[in-house]
């Protein structure tokens, strides 16, 4: 299970892991993270299911684009490219968590005959100022100045602020010792990495690209798993929205469950799946 990387061509790439066998099961991870986000139990039980391949996405770990070439639409672009160039073929499933959620959106919206289901965890949807990610990130999107922030982000507030973040994504219970000790560090904090996650908070913004995703012209099985505790997006503004406006969406709601199901209410998560591949999204 090597990391095997696509080059694209013009500082564009598509790295990822795979196992399994049968259909493909795309996995597409969130912020301040990357495809390490998904190891071990997730991968593993998705590998039983399909094909897994759980990809860093664009501006993520080993995974490049360009400048100014953050918005779900064109990652949705990219990573479709990337794994078809590397052999994978429709139909595709889609599992994305959070920011993730919103580049799984983008593609099923764009290219609805090519995803025969879509999962979505702890998805944020709603475009929204988010103060704390806004006012640390969205800076390292300027063209000259971002870098410069980055690069001393890197040695002053940067490790302190994911740190922070980590323990948002899984409160109310701390971050498991088995995910801190794969956490990608030097791929996460690296300044052009964070110049890409302030680029990806900008496009979060209302009025922004986010808010330009077709939530009615998904035709895929749609299910929705949030945490009922989730602090990082709201499942009243975000999950509830998605589930109104995808037709025939379903909402399971993982009680006591912060921002992470993928880890700590994996079986819901896997029974949502599951259901899916039924026909029962809608039941």
């Amino acid at each position: 299970m090597t990391l095997r990387t696509i080059d694209l061509g013009e500082n564009r790439s598509l790295a990822f892991r795979s196992a399994g066998s049968g259909a493909p099961v795309v996995l597409l991870h969130g912020a301040l993270t990357t495809h390490a986000d998904w190891l071990d139990a997730p991968f593993a039980a998705f590998a039983e299911r399909g094909t897994a391949i759980a990809i860093d996405r664009p501006g993520h770990g080993a995974s490049l684009r360009p400048r100014f070439a953050a918005s779900p639409q064109e990652q949705a672009a990219q990573v479709r490219e990337g794994l078809f160039a590397a052999g994978f073929t429709p139909p595709f499933a889609l599992v994305g968590h959070s920011f993730g959620a919103l580049v799984a959106l983008a593609w099923a919206a764009q290219w609805p005959a090519e995803i025969e289901r879509l999962l979505l965890l702890g998805p944020l949807v709603e475009p929204e100022v988010r103060p704390l990610e806004h006012g640390l990130l969205a800076p390292r999107a300027l063209p000259l100045a971002g870098p410069m922030l980055s690069q001393a982000g890197r040695w002053t507030v940067d490790r302190a602020f994911v740190r922070l973040a980590q323990r948002a994504m899984f409160a109310p219970e701390p971050p498991p010792s088995d995910w801190l000790a794969r956490y990608p560090w030097h791929d996460v904090l690296e300044p052009a990495r964070m110049v890409d996650e302030g680029e990806d908070a900008q496009t979060v913004l209302p009025g922004g690209p986010a808010s330009a995703i077709d939530l009615a012209a998904i035709r895929a099985p749609t299910a929705i798993v949030a945490g009922e505790r989730d602090k990082v997006a709201d499942p009243g503004r975000h999950a509830r929205t998605a589930a109104q406006a995808i037709p025939g969406a379903r909402l399971v709601t993982a009680e006591g469950v912060g921002h992470m199901p993928h880890h700590m209410a994996l079986a819901e998560v896997l029974a949502a799946f599951d259901a899916l591949e039924l026909g029962r999204a809608a039941a």
